[in-house]
């Protein structure tokens, strides 16, 4: 017989702590927390993981003061900062693969990534800012690195 194996459930939370804050209304929180860009959990959870744990967090504390809780002390790595930091460093990877990059060779993606007009250290040096800083940079030089290659299309056409 094979054991089950139960899947995190990112919302139960979530719905657990809003069933303990009466008269709080889920679409305006979402809204708010996600910076005004939907009342959908789901959307928020997967565009916004870090402002979603945020939110939990913050949760959390209020309902732990309605109950007359002292709060606890934060712990040193939450594990939405762990999850967000996973997001943004495959979304680099995918990039890098983008601009052809092996992806698979450490040695390549780091040599790459520590020149200092690219971002001057390794992915691993890299913090959650630096990385969402880092990710526009890296949008930008895919986009010059397509311009270019219409343009040798367009050259190659005329000869």
């Amino acid at each position: 017989m094979q054991q089950q194996v139960k899947k995190h459930n990112p919302f139960a939370k979530f719905h657990v702590l809003l069933g303990q804050m009466p008269g709080v209304d889920k679409e305006e929180m979402v809204w708010q927390y996600s910076g005004l860009l939907t009342t959908s959990l789901r959307e928020f959870y997967d565009k916004k993981p870090y402002e979603f744990g945020k939110m939990i967090e913050d949760m959390q504390r209020i309902v732990d003061e309605m109950n007359g809780k002292k709060p606890t002390q934060k712990r040193k790595a939450q594990s939405w900062d762990k999850t967000e930091l996973k997001k943004l460093r495959s979304a680099v990877l995918h990039r890098l693969q983008k601009h052809g990059i092996d992806t698979t060779d450490w040695d390549r993606v780091n040599s790459f990534m520590h020149q200092p007009r690219i971002a001057g250290k390794t992915l691993g040096e890299m913090s959650i800012e630096e990385l969402r800083k880092f990710i526009p940079k890296m949008e930008s030089i895919l986009v010059k690195d397509k311009t270019i290659r219409d343009e040798y299309k367009r050259l190659a056409q005329i000869n």
